[in-house]
């Protein structure tokens, strides 16, 4: 999943800026794709698939993994902490988990039916609800005028 985010007057910030314009369009970049994981990675509520006292004798405890009555096995990938955030091109950051099971769970295209039902988040959902908050106009006009006050 993407975002693209259009700078109107683009070409006269940019003169007007001078050297500043790309250092200033990044950070707010790294700003926004910041308020996009804080969206993704918080977990859902447990349920009882996650408690000891599920009937069934097993559960799965975040962090660890499979845990059963007397044992468990570690094999968890912990995706809360799994996130990460690469650089793209001059202004770009693209953000991704290293859990194998991550797109299981926040791709709009691939996340299983229980995922929704238990409240994860995907990527879209998150991204909509950064850009409907209104913090993508206000984290690029605070870079931008942070840039000016800088004195290009």
């Amino acid at each position: 999943m993407a975002i693209s985010i259009q700078v109107r007057g683009d070409r006269r910030l940019q003169q007007a800026l001078g050297r500043n314009y790309k250092p200033s369009i990044r950070a707010a970049s790294r700003a926004i794709i910041e308020q996009i994981r804080n969206e993704l990675t918080p977990y859902p509520p447990a349920t009882i698939a996650n408690s000891p006292s599920n009937p069934t004798g097993r559960w799965y405890q975040r962090g660890f993994g499979p845990r059963w009555r007397g044992g468990g096995r570690k094999t968890s990938e912990q995706l809360n902490r799994s996130w990460g955030v690469r650089r793209v091109g001059a202004t770009g950051y693209k953000l991704g988990s290293k859990a194998s099971y991550s797109a299981f769970l926040h791709s709009r295209k691939r996340q299983v039916r229980w995922a929704s039902r238990r409240g994860w988040v995907t990527d879209q959902t998150a991204i909509d609800k950064v850009v409907r908050s209104g913090a993508v106009q206000r984290l690029v006009r605070q870079s931008v005028v942070g840039a000016f006050k800088r004195g290009r």
